[in-house]
């Protein structure tokens, strides 16, 4: 019995959560002052979003992004009812993008970037960033591929046993004129979770005019820091997960990191950008002026943003996305996840301690502790008796000193108890007339 109560829980929260989702998956309005918004509400893939046509070879036209992109709702039943982009080819390389509705400039308001990851099988190796590519007049989306120029990198990858959450921008230094990238170090927590539990996970990122950042996971914040001080170049950081791992299918790398920082020319991961010209944009170009304090130290100063695109190799197929987002207000960012992420995929905190003993099985006992005790001991102490009993029975009074008037049941039995005494007395007695001798036998 006491092992069928956990299966009857989750089941009939899960009947709730499906219930709950089909309802609540309608389409959502989008708020006209962003730079893009993406739901996946159609039934096909939307002709704003480009398929890359980048070849691998040349002269025979050999495709090098031949993965399968789809959009479809999740196999998971508790899921049903909501569509996404689903990367579906595992092994192969996939790539594809779409312009933003106007492009982004880092000014004077943040940048506020999210979407939404369902990991829909347990992942071996890949990636799940998306890319905010950079402007430029030759930017042509049927040619994305990793050498497209992007000026942000941002969201989960694992690969082995490291799981990790990138934020990554491409800076130029004002100094040299040279483009190179800053990452942003891994948080002190725990992400293994966000890849196991098979279930969908909200990734945003705000950027700040002051030159600070936070990162936040199902609207929790696991990691935040300057651009100045928080973010290390490649060469600074070690990351012996990837430059250790061997390639595990047909000599392709582990990851696009991967891909990018061992390319055979011993190029940095700079991708090359010291020698790409210089953009159209004049806050971009380089000072020449070594004591310009102010575009030293202005990393939030990044190249202006035209499009999103997610340039992935996996291991795993089925990674779902939904629910891509890009503004300049945090207080528009909020209202899209209440009406997205809120309503659709958030688990209520039942469910969340629920999840919690898949990985901790002694929190049932933790469970039963907390909650089935008391319960007992509410039972127990309350159950109807003399003492405690509803009040409109016969058989309850109150706790008190005074002294209590006997019910109509109490005065029956009292009554009966002393008519049988009564009774008795009077057999005893005439018992003893009948041996008493008479008086005038006595006297004669």
């Amino acid at each position: 019995m006491m092992r069928c109560q956990p299966l009857f829980f989750c089941f009939c929260l899960c009947f709730a959560h499906i219930s709950g989702s089909r309802n609540s998956n309608r389409p959502v309005a989008t708020p006209e002052e962003v730079y893009f918004a993406e739901p996946f509400d159609a039934n096909t893939l939307d002709r704003n979003w480009v398929l890359s046509k980048a070849v691998q070879d040349e002269q025979q036209k050999l495709l090098k992004y031949n993965g399968e992109w789809v959009v479809e709702e999740p196999s998971e039943p508790r899921f049903l009812g909501n569509r996404g982009l689903v990367l579906k080819s595992p092994g192969r390389h996939h790539a594809i993008s779409a312009y933003l509705r106007k492009v982004y400039h880092f000014k004077d308001k943040p940048l506020c970037l999210q979407y939404e990851v369902f990991f829909q099988k347990l992942v071996d190796c890949g990636g799940a960033y998306i890319k905010l590519l950079s402007n430029s007049d030759d930017l042509r989306l049927s040619q994305f591929s990793d050498a497209t120029p992007y000026t942000i990198m941002f969201g989960p990858d694992k690969c082995g046993s490291a799981h990790k959450i990138h934020f990554i921008f491409i800076h130029r230094n004002p100094i040299t004129g040279t483009y190179e990238e800053k990452h942003a170090r891994q948080p002190e927590v725990d992400l293994s979770d966000y890849f196991t539990d098979q279930r969908p996970h909200l990734y945003t990122l705000y950027l700040y005019p002051d030159n600070t950042f936070e990162i936040f996971i199902d609207l929790t914040l696991i990691n935040k820091g300057s651009l100045l001080e928080d973010m290390d170049s490649p060469h600074e950081t070690q990351e012996p997960e990837y430059s250790s791992h061997a390639a595990l299918v047909d000599g392709v790398q582990t990851s696009d990191l991967k891909l990018e920082h061992e390319r055979s020319d011993g190029v940095a991961s700079s991708r090359e950008r010291s020698s790409r010209p210089a953009l159209s944009n004049p806050q971009s170009q380089p000072s020449t002026n070594l004591n310009d304090k102010d575009s030293r130290e202005q990393p939030f100063s990044m190249s202006p943003v035209a499009a999103v695109g997610f340039e992935l190799w996996t291991l795993t197929g089925d990674v779902m996305f939904d629910n891509i987002f890009l503004c300049d207000s945090v207080e528009v960012a909020r209202r899209w996840t209440e009406d997205t992420w809120s309503k659709r995929k958030a688990p209520g905190r039942i469910e969340k301690l629920l999840m919690a003993t898949v990985k901790r099985p002694w929190l049932w006992g933790v469970y039963v502790f907390t909650v089935g005790l008391p319960i007992i001991l509410f039972i127990s102490f309350m159950w109807p008796n003399k003492r405690f009993g509803p009040p409109d029975q016969n058989y309850y009074y109150k706790k008190t000193d005074e002294p209590q008037r006997d019910g109509h049941q109490d005065m029956e039995e009292h009554g009966t108890h002393n008519d049988g005494v009564n009774q008795t007395r009077v057999e005893a007695k005439s018992q003893a007339v009948k041996r008493a001798p008479r008086s005038s036998e006595v006297t004669s």
